[in-house]
């Protein structure tokens, strides 16, 4: 059974990341033909996810957007991986990143997500489908995120060890 969305923690982030995913429905840009992100003959599909994330003001490290599959497409989807600012939640909501069996989505509306589907961005309902129940939501929170500033024009990103947010 499907996943009720639910609206308790929108925020202006979150509508611009599926807003940001939506404009972009119908683009090629991340065809598997392409040089963006870990470059030509491999997937894009967290290259569009980070890509759209980062345009809306949400944290995505840059190993998340470049590196090549499948070292990063399964952390979306491992519930034991910690990706800063990026908690995992129990219902999805727009803006949320879902992630089944390695490949990442942007929800846009109940039941529908965005993502890159044989080179085209597509709105489907990847992550919702039946099979899907255990893909993995994960929510921008910014507060859980702590910047150290590591040198000149350097600086890292990590979860908070902490609750406190501040």
């Amino acid at each position: 059974m499907p996943v009720p969305i639910r609206k308790d923690s929108d925020t202006p982030v979150h509508r611009n990341i599926a807003k940001i995913a939506k404009l972009k429905v119908g683009s090629k840009d991340y065809g598997v033909d392409k040089d963006k992100g870990p470059g030509s003959g491999q997937p894009k599909h967290n290259t569009f996810v980070g890509e759209v994330c980062l345009s809306a003001g949400a944290y995505v490290s840059r190993r998340m957007i470049n590196e090549i599959p499948p070292q990063c497409t399964g952390d979306w989807s491992d519930r034991g991986t910690t990706i800063p600012g990026w908690n995992v939640v129990v219902y999805p909501q727009p803006g949320d990143v879902i992630a089944y069996n390695g490949l990442p989505a942007v929800v846009f509306s109940h039941n529908t997500s965005i993502s890159v589907i044989d080179g085209v961005v597509q709105e489907t309902n990847w992550g919702f489908r039946l099979g899907h129940e255990n893909a993995v939501v994960r929510r921008f929170m910014p507060k859980n995120i702590q910047v150290n500033v590591v040198g000149p024009k350097r600086v890292r990103f990590t979860q908070r060890s902490d609750d406190s947010g501040s």
